[in-house]
């Protein structure tokens, strides 16, 4: 008979798994890690591993959610207190130019860059990150801007999408410059030239 296992002892196996992978992908980048290299860090086998996870894929796309969970309950905890659109869409630019610029950031930032690049091979990868940008990072700021518009803080003809498209393509880009330029990169200025630039395109003038 087989011994029973705990949904606890469950979690934390997984947990395992996915705090080894981090490392391997942070150290190797996303394409050179394997699952062999992810075994060797964790101490677990091959097949107690696939028993989590499928692929390599579906580990990273649990990484990347717990993170996006994370960083977008960090926003709307922090947005409690905020009462109008422009102090929102500040906390968020104040939020990505001040963030710690890490070794360790750095290294996460081009795993992502490398695992969306890849992405793009792979049709059903490719879905979820497009699900996933469409309906969380996207719709998020969308919603800002159609409150600032509804309480007259921007202008009504700005169209939500593309303005959110834009801040996410200068997040981004802007992250995975740094990672690759490192100090040479000025980061806090040019975050603080896109948030001018933004809030131009924003804001009425006579």
């Amino acid at each position: 008979m087989s011994p029973i296992v705990s949904e606890e002892y469950k979690e934390n196996r997984k947990k395992l798994i996915l705090e080894s992978a981090l490392k391997c992908f942070a150290e190797k980048g996303f394409e050179l890690a394997t699952i062999d290299d992810i075994c060797a860090r964790s101490g677990m086998s091959k097949g107690s591993i696939y028993n989590y996870f499928k692929t390599k894929d579906d580990i990273y796309i649990q990484l990347m959610n717990e993170q996006t969970k994370a960083n977008f309950d960090y926003f709307q905890e922090h947005f409690k207190t905020i009462s109008n659109a422009t102090e929102k869409l500040q906390f968020l630019f104040k939020t990505y130019r001040e963030v710690s610029l890490t070794e360790d950031f750095k290294h996460l930032m081009l795993v992502h860059g490398e695992f969306w690049l890849s992405s793009s091979r792979k049709k059903e990868i490719r879905s979820i990150m497009l699900e996933r940008y469409q309906n969380v990072y996207k719709s998020f700021v969308i919603a800002i801007l159609e409150e600032g518009i509804a309480s007259g803080e921007f202008r009504k003809d700005i169209d939500p999408s593309v303005i959110s498209t834009i801040f996410w393509t200068y997040v981004d880009g802007i992250c995975l410059d740094y990672a690759v330029l490192g100090t040479e990169y000025p980061y806090c200025e040019v975050f603080r030239k896109t948030e001018e630039m933004i809030f131009f395109l924003l804001m009425k003038r006579d």
